[in-house]
């Protein structure tokens, strides 16, 4: 098997799967043809069965074999790898144990699915030393343990860029507080749910017939439910009771009822019901109710941790943020020589050095070199821009095709960048929430349900006073606002999940209200409106369609091992097809790329077919229209019209004569068009704001459909973010539609921000829901199916309010026993359950052109 260079232990497949493309694991390499799971193996002989491989596997190599974020990476990152090894990463992110095996934690960027999850766990059977590998595919967070004498952690991460996978260091944060309430309210829930169990059964003795005069198993068990119930009360009740007391002293200071919480007329019926059954015990006759005031507790605090669980969907994305910027740089030192360090160990003026392929580490000006610099993190600019000495690069960019050296201005959270991110990461707690309606209404249903409590006490205190515990524990039962509670966080819980198997992730419950409410939608182009990768879309040559062909084989050839966006669009076209060999392959800084093909390999078609024994060789180039001269006026025109339309056009050149122009363009995704009639039919006014020129805003809008004065180019990351503001500032209720970094203060700005499916995870965090089913179908159900789940709450509310005010009727005219009112508290959830449940959102469309 072959070995990396920097490191033996480390094998990798040397075939690739026949269904997917990715490397073959080593001990998956026996049969052939061979495959990287069991999931291809499968899915390539029921292909085949069905006498469908054949068109599915030519159709696949009309496209890109590997999806978005699967190719092989480049193992140009050494600044990373020396990092991995270092001393100084061992000693903030590892820990050994006794037996010497160290570990920690990586993110890996580019799990998608249960397969990713599948080949990373590999890693032990693939690499001598590796003890333990599990995979975090939520948060993306590996678990490695490993004998660092044996091999060493850059190894295992070369393995994992072999497969597709980037590794980032791991930055510890801090545990999100939700999360952790979410697993102390799950520990309260299954305490209690397991002591009610256990009251329950006592509890269906007396239902069948066990009478207090016949024996003491009467009295034994009514104890062992009062004991079992303090529990119950102290743990689980707690939770309502702090609430419903903090209520009371705030609507006591503020003189207002608004501020008492729904928690307050729970508490008091599982007090007043509590202490009654208590005395019940303790003192003779009377009925009590310990089974129906713990599974109240259990039933309350279970539907409150499915709400946390809910809000918590999306994951945790803010330690991925601290992860962005490369950790480590080649610092040049007093002698000239260079060095890698710690990023946070730079100073201002210091000089590093960035190699093709790598992550800018630092904002700071180019002192020697020149290179294309890809910016679309930042800027959302499709095509990279060419900088030079004495002018600025940024942080968090990647340097395309040549080494630089830059002298540092600012690092770390100090860099563009670092402030984009540490203002997403300050401001998250202050994004806009939506009206909480069951707040609104708690408020005035908890003094109402108060008031008729304390009328029924007084009414039945004068009437009949043995009846006034039953009666006003009977109405406060019934009256819990168990449903009323559960009526949108329910719904929205059933929606938001829906939405996931459909690819949308909800993070916030304001989602829903704000996208019904929504007046503006703001869309980014590049990566949103766009597939944001640069493909080929039209081909003219001056011979035969044969001709042209091989010509663009050959072109394809010399653009092989490019890492241009030019050169990576004519690797998308040869994808499946022949090439022929070049050769002397040199790169023209700011104009293109040449070298030399043989003439056999054209068959012969240069100079209009006429060949010379004499010569075997033919000059190639590939590059800007100013260096290739359009000799031919029809290729002129066609370059000109592809230009007007917002087409990047290159020239190929055979032997000094132009013989094809080739236009480029980040294609617009299929449903683009039908997003925005989609918006605007909802009423709402549509705005593209890109990084891009204002002429390539202008011609994408028109295509899509945007009025012209709604195509805003040129917009940095804050420009965008301004625009936001101001609309808010209008009185705007707006929705941005975002995938990008540069994209992450303006998802933040907006009422509800959405990154779709590429996005970075600046913009997954910044956004309140993102996408992961390629396309632009999810936003557009998102977008459709939000109305609907608001119509479900406001069903739920209304239905909700009624049933209690019936109930309360019945509870104050003492029509309902506390036994009644038990068993008919749990109805009304239940009908609101399977509201929420039966909603006819988030469901599979058909697929349309």
């Amino acid at each position: 098997m072959p070995t990396t260079d920097s490191d033996p232990t480390l094998t990798l497949g040397s075939s690739e799967c026949a269904h997917c493309g990715l490397p073959v694991p080593n001990y998956r390499q026996q049969s052939v043809p061979s495959f990287c799971c069991n999931g291809c193996e499968s899915v390539y002989a029921i292909l085949h069965q069905n006498a469908l491989g054949e068109s599915y596997y030519r159709l696949r190599r009309s496209a890109s074999a590997l999806p978005t974020g699967k190719r092989p990476l480049s193992s140009a990152n050494e600044p990373l790898m020396l990092e991995l090894d270092s001393e100084v990463f061992a000693e903030k992110h590892t820990t050994t144990s006794s037996d010497g095996y160290v570990r920690t934690q990586l993110f890996v960027d580019g799990v998608h699915c249960a397969a990713c999850v599948w080949l990373i766990e590999q890693l032990p059977k693939e690499l001598n030393g590796i003890r333990f590998a599990q995979l975090n595919l939520p948060k993306g967070r590996l678990s490695l343990e490993w004998n660092p004498d044996t091999v060493q952690l850059s190894a295992i991460a070369r393995w994992l860029n072999k497969y597709g996978y980037g590794v980032l260091p791991r930055i510890e944060g801090v545990e999100a507080p939700e999360t952790r309430e979410e697993r102390r309210l799950l520990i309260r829930m299954g305490i209690c749910w397991a002591l009610a169990g256990n009251i329950m059964l006592l509890a269906f003795a007396e239902y069948a017939g066990l009478d207090r005069d016949t024996t003491h198993l009467f009295e034994a068990s009514r104890w062992v439910s009062l004991a079992l119930t303090i529990p119950v009360i102290v743990i689980g009740g707690s939770v309502f009771f702090q609430k419903a007391f903090q209520s009371l002293l705030l609507s006591f200071r503020q003189r207002s009822v608004r501020n008492l919480h729904m928690d307050l007329p729970i508490s008091l019926g599982i007090l007043v019901g509590f202490v009654s059954s208590a005395w019940s015990t303790a003192m003779g006759p009377g009925d009590v109710w310990f089974d129906s005031i713990s599974i109240l507790i259990a039933a309350l605090l279970t539907a409150r941790w499915l709400q946390l669980r809910a809000r918590r969907k999306a994951g945790n994305s803010t330690e991925q943020l601290l992860a962005i910027l490369p950790t480590m740089a080649r610092r040049r030192d007093v002698s000239g020589a260079w060095a890698a360090i710690r990023t946070d160990s730079l100073a201002s003026n210091d000089v590093v050095m960035v190699k093709p392929g790598e992550l800018i580490p630092v904002d700071g000006v180019v002192l020697t070199g020149s290179s294309l610099i890809n910016a679309s993190v930042l800027t959302g600019e499709s095509l990279p821009i060419r900088k030079v000495p004495g002018q600025l690069v940024f942080a968090g960019t990647t340097n395309e095709t040549d080494e630089i050296q830059i002298q540092v201005s600012s690092i770390g959270s100090h860099t563009s960048v670092g402030k984009l991110l540490s203002w997403v990461t300050n401001d998250f707690e202050n994004s806009h929430t939506t009206v909480n309606w069951t707040t609104v209404v708690g408020g005035w249903f908890t003094i109402t349900v108060l008031s008729l409590a304390f009328a029924s006490a007084c009414y039945w205190w004068w009437v009949e006073p043995s009846r006034m515990a039953p009666i006003v524990v009977s109405l406060l039962v019934i009256t819990c606002p168990c449903a009323l509670g559960m009526a949108a966080p329910l719904a929205l819980a059933v929606g938001s999940g829906r939405a996931a198997k459909m690819g949308v992730f909800i993070k916030k419950d304001a989602v829903f209200e704000w996208l019904k409410a929504a007046s503006t939608v703001v869309l980014d182009k590049t990566g949103t409106l766009t597939s944001g990768s640069m493909t080929i879309t039209e081909i003219i040559g001056t011979g035969t369609d044969a001709e042209v062909e091989r010509i663009m084989r050959a072109a394809a050839a010399l653009e092989a091992n490019s890492i241009h966006p030019i050169g990576r669009a004519f690797h998308r076209w040869s994808d499946g097809r022949v090439l022929p060999k070049v050769r002397n392959v040199a790169h023209v800084p700011s104009q293109g790329i040449e070298g030399f093909i043989s003439r056999e390999s054209l068959d012969e078609t240069v100079d209009g077919g006429a060949t010379t024994g004499a010569r075997k060789d033919a000059t190639i180039r590939i590059g800007s229209l100013q260096w290739i001269s359009l000799q031919s006026s029809v290729l002129q025109a066609h370059a000109e019209r592809l230009i007007g339309s917002g087409h990047i056009v290159i020239g190929i050149e055979l032997e000094g004569r132009a013989v094809c122009v080739v236009a480029i363009a980040d294609p617009l995704r299929p449903k683009a068009h039908s997003l925005v009639q989609l918006i605007k039919e909802s009423g709402k006014q549509v705005i593209l704001c890109t990084g891009d020129s204002q002429d390539t805003a202008s011609i994408v809008g028109g295509v899509v459909g945007i009025e012209p004065q709604n195509c805003l180019g040129n917009q940095s990351p804050t420009m965008k973010k301004e625009l936001i503001a101001t609309l808010i500032a209008q009185g705007q209720i707006v929705a941005m539609i975002g995938d990008g970094v540069n994209d992450s203060g303006a998802l933040q700005s907006a009422h509800v921000g959405i990154a779709v499916t590429e996005g970075t995870a600046a913009s997954r965090f910044a956004a309140d829901a993102f996408t992961t089913r390629s396309g632009l179908d999810a936003i557009m159900v998102l977008l459709q199916d939000s109305p609907k789940v608001i119509r479900v709450i406001n069903r739920n509310l209304v239905f909700s309010l009624g049933y209690n005010m019936v109930g309360a009727s019945l509870a104050f005219m003492g029509l309902i026993s506390p036994l009644v009112a038990a068993i008919a508290m749990p109805i009304s959830s239940l009908i609101v359950v399977s509201s929420s449940i039966a909603q006819k959102t988030f469901v599979e469309r058909p697929t349309s052109p």
